[in-house]
Parts: structure tokens; C-alpha cells; sequence
């Protein structure tokens, strides 16, 4: 199994937005300069009819520089701490080399990160298909019945999460089959599953009819054999390869 991270297309995107935030703050300098003249030196007298709408134009302008100068600081910081790599999903992609015995038909392609797509912990890619990981870290004791979940606060008192797992790897699922379907992979076969990293006794998860698998990562061999990898040839080698580059970017 080839164990990936698109390092290289991330450090491209975060040196192209800073270059975008440095155009935006120039521009929005730009802007703040002409307001400042437009208010410093009136071109149009107090008393004339477009008194009102050139004092108008002048705070557009100005509120407009603001803006963009706000925006490219906000650029710059998104720019500078984009994340190169996802520990957490490293370390399952660790255990899967391990546990699934997977060879290098298999890629495992963690902090997927596409304009087009979001985010995504991790997916893996073969023959069976793609199979897209939400990866989540927190210990507790749960409950997931359909796309709802529960934590255990203390024996008797459950809490909703405010947050699904399941909710927001089937929309990580429906956002990559709108993208291979616009590279005319519409019949990529898609599945998801919500992966644990914590162990026993620090996690504990109780399913009732889930409408996304919820399991660890050296539960993925087994508990994956009657869907994702029911079949292990469902898809050529070229166009698994085909698949595996569109997503890496």
C-alpha cells in the first residue's frame, strides 16, 4: 500500500494564496490611498448636485481598502499555517500498512485538502474502489444510532454531540463523487467508514444501524469484507491509478 500526502500540491496552494494575499493587500493600499486623496482634496464642491454621491464614493472606498487589507491578513495567516501533513492520520495510515497486508495497487492518501472537494482526513484508493475516512481522535464513551451521536457524560446522563461524524464524511463522500463525476469517473464506487484511533478503554462506541461503519483502524480488514472490499476487482488498474492522481493533485 502506498502511504501518500500531498505535501507538495499544499506548499504550492499556500505559496499561491500568500502571492493572492499580497496582490489583495496592495490593492487594498491602493484603495486606501485614493479614498485619502478623495477626502483630503474634494474635487467636487460642497454645494453641487454630486456632493452627496461623491462623498458617497469616498466611503465606499475607504470601508473597501479595510476590507481588503483585513482580508489579506486573514490570507496570509491561512497561507502560512496550512497544514503540510495530518499526524493523527498518519498514524492510522501506519496501522492499515500493518493490519490490511495491502499492496501497491492500494494508496492511502491522507490531508486531502482540494478546492473542489475540502477537506478529507484520509481515502484509500484500489481495485475495490474509494474508500473515504473520517478520522477521529477523541476518547469518551459513545452512542451512534443512524447519523446521530451520544456521548456518556457519567452512567446515567447521554449528550448529544454537536458535531457528526457520520454527517460530515457523507458529505466528504458526496463532494468526491461530484468530483470524479466532473472527470467522467461517475462509476466510481464510493464508500465511507468512521474510523477511532483511541483504543479501549479510553474509547468505547456502541452502533445501532449506522448509517456510516464506525470501527478502528485493525477492525478495517474484517469488518470491511462485506462492503469495500467485497469486491477486489471492481476496478481496473489504469483507472485506479487514474483515480489515485486526480485526487493527489
Amino acid at each position: 500500500m502506498r502511504n501518500m500526502v500531498p505535501a507538495r500540491a499544499l506548499a504550492r496552494r499556500s505559496r499561491n494564496l500568500a502571492l493572492l494575499a499580497v496582490f489583495v493587500f496592495v490593492l487594498g493600499i491602493f484603495t486606501f490611498i485614493v479614498s485619502s486623496f478623495l477626502n483630503t482634496v474634494p474635487l467636487i464642491a460642497d454645494n453641487t448636485p454630486n456632493a452627496n454621491f461623491y462623498q458617497l464614493i469616498t466611503t465606499i472606498l475607504s470601508w473597501t481598502s479595510g476590507i481588503l487589507i483585513a482580508l489579506s491578513v486573514v490570507m496570509f495567516i491561512r497561507a502560512f499555517t496550512w497544514k503540510r501533513d495530518n499526524p493523527i492520520a498518519a498514524q492510522v495510515g501506519d496501522i492499515l500498512e500493518r493490519e490490511l497486508n495491502l499492496d501497491d495497487r492500494y494508496a492511502y492518501i491522507r490531508n486531502l485538502s482540494r478546492s473542489q472537494i475540502g477537506y478529507v482526513d484520509a481515502v484509500l484508493v484500489g481495485p475495490p474502489g474509494v474508500l473515504v475516512m473520517r478520522i477521529v481522535n477523541r476518547g469518551g464513551v459513545f452512542f451512534n444510532e443512524g447519523a446521530k451521536w451520544l456521548k456518556q457524560k457519567d452512567k446515567a446522563n447521554w449528550t448529544p454531540l454537536r458535531w457528526s461524524p457520520s454527517q460530515e464524511v457523507a458529505t466528504d463522500v458526496t463532494k468526491i463523487r461530484e468530483f470524479l463525476r466532473t472527470r467522467s469517473y461517475d462509476q466510481i464506487p464510493v464508500f465511507a467508514v468512521v474510523v477511532f484511533t483511541e483504543d479501549e478503554p479510553q474509547t468505547r462506541v456502541t452502533t445501532e444501524n449506522p448509517t456510516v461503519p464506525v470501527m478502528q483502524p485493525f477492525e478495517m480488514a474484517y469488518s470491511l469484507e462485506n462492503s469495500y472490499f467485497a469486491d477486489r476487482s471492481r476496478l481496473d488498474q489504469l483507472k485506479v491509478n487514474n483515480v489515485i492522481k486526480s485526487l493527489f493533485g
